[in-house]
């Protein structure tokens, strides 16, 4: 029994690895999400290719990292196919149309850095299960520059392309 709780706590705690390919890019999202006592770190991304219609999920710098990225994208045009986020035993996830008007059409140059933005979500009290997402900080957080940034990773110091602000304040999650 101990065997296995020391095995999830060190799985919960396992970082992603980030090494650069040649001409790839990176695209890096953080969310925290409060709601019915109940409190959530991180968000999920698709992001699907408009041309050859392939998908590319992110994920987590760790278990309960409020940061996710998507490394070694391809040069093209890209929208975002679906959001999830975890707010305590519950995943509100949004895969609609709204979706990619929120964030729009995303050209992928090589070899460059994106971040899509710090967002926080609240689910409000009542009976209708909505998760309101809102750009909660309009820096890049330290911590996603210091991992990506790292040495040995392949990625040198220098400007994220900031993809906010956006044209809506909310994004909603059911």
């Amino acid at each position: 029994m101990l065997g296995i709780l020391v095995l999830l706590l060190l799985n919960s705690c396992a970082s992603v690895k980030i090494m650069k390919q040649e001409n790839a890019s990176i695209v890096a999202i953080s969310a925290t999400s409060t709601g019915a006592l109940q409190k959530g770190y991180g968000i999920e991304i698709i992001l699907e290719n408009i041309d050859t219609h392939e998908r590319i999920k992110s994920k987590s710098f760790s278990g309960i990292s409020p940061h996710s990225i998507i490394q070694n994208i391809p040069q093209g045009k890209y929208f975002v196919y679906q959001v999830m986020v975890p707010v305590g035993n519950i995943k509100y996830y949004n895969k609609s149309d709204s979706v990619k008007a929120f964030f729009g059409q995303i050209n992928i140059k090589p070899n460059s850095k994106y971040y899509l933005g710090n967002f926080s979500g609240e689910r409000g009290i009542g009976r209708v299960n909505v998760l309101t997402l809102r750009i909660n900080d309009l820096n890049i957080p330290e911590k996603i520059v210091e991992i990506i940034e790292k040495e040995g990773t392949g990625w040198k110091e220098g400007e994220f392309i900031k993809l906010y602000p956006y044209e809506k304040d909310v994004l909603l999650i059911y």
